[in-house]
């Protein structure tokens, strides 16, 4: 089932155009997600007006996903859901308007995760610990987003593939993201040492790694490594496991990689595919 996305957009006078993001809408044939500003003080000064009736938009707005709909006064009449958020965007020209819809592979929430870290710059960053499916998320939204950015090969980003089959010399393993047509020309998979994590994903992940290197010794494997903060009571323990497992991941072929170098890392693979 395809999802779709809109941005919602502050626009405080419309014949400057100049706008800021406010929130993001991510939706399906039965199902509606959204998501505003955590802090609202840079849009405060971008408009330089009171932005209560903004506040006020965004809990209508919630209110009005929590019912399916995808916009307060939204009225279903058998129209599919992104052409009447369509004509909203193109007919709406008062200081709230939305993007036109664009279409997405993932599902609703996966893709309201992605977009909200893509478009929402000023959501306050929380200081919960991220686990192994923060990492995945983070692994796919960043190689997602690096596709993209190759505007003159709109193609690539059909290739990002989150359930292609990599094979190994004994079995099949899925990673959280792999860049494929036909045949994989790059795989990476998230872990965290936020928290602490079990002996068998550990040793999941260097099964995948050996495996998968044994049958394909070329193929280019990053492993997206969450490390601890050293603010942390549990710093030197979590510390401590997670330079002896990349060390392992290392060692069995694998390119061990923090946040900032995984677009590095993916643009450097990339390159190398568009140049064959």
């Amino acid at each position: 089932m395809t999802s779709r996305y809109s941005i919602v957009q502050y626009v405080p006078n419309p014949i400057t155009d100049e706008r800021i993001n406010i929130g993001v809408v991510a939706f399906d044939d039965n199902d509606v997600r959204v998501q505003f500003l955590n802090n609202w003080s840079r849009v405060q000064a971008f408009g330089r007006e009171d932005i209560h009736f903004l506040r006020d938009f965004a809990k209508r707005m919630n209110f009005a996903a929590s019912e399916g709909l995808l916009f307060p006064g939204d009225e279903p009449d058998g129209t599919p859901k992104h052409e009447r958020l369509k004509k909203i965007a193109r007919g709406w020209i008062n200081s709230i308007q939305f993007t036109e819809p664009h279409g997405s592979l993932d599902n609703v929430e996966n893709l309201l995760e992605d977009i909200a870290q893509t478009y929402l710059v000023n959501v306050v960053p929380t200081k919960t610990k991220r686990n192994r499916q923060d990492a995945a998320r983070i692994t796919t939204s960043i190689i997602r987003k690096t596709l993209i950015s190759y505007d003159d090969k709109p193609a690539l980003k059909e290739m990002l593939k989150n359930d292609f089959p990599v094979k190994g010399s004994h079995k099949e393993h899925k990673f959280d993201a792999v860049v494929a047509n036909g045949k994989p020309y790059f795989a990476a998979h998230g872990i965290s040492f936020e928290v602490h994590i079990p002996e068998s994903l550990q040793d999941s992940i260097s099964w995948m790694i050996s495996d998968v290197k044994e049958s394909n010794p070329k193929l280019p494997i990053g492993i997206v490594a969450l490390p601890p903060k050293q603010e942390w009571q549990d710093y030197e323990k979590l510390n401590k496991l997670y330079k002896t497992t990349i060390s392992t991941y290392r060692s069995l072929g694998a390119e061990v990689l923090q946040e900032n170098e995984v677009q590095p890392w993916a643009s450097y693979t990339l390159d190398k595919l568009v140049a064959m």
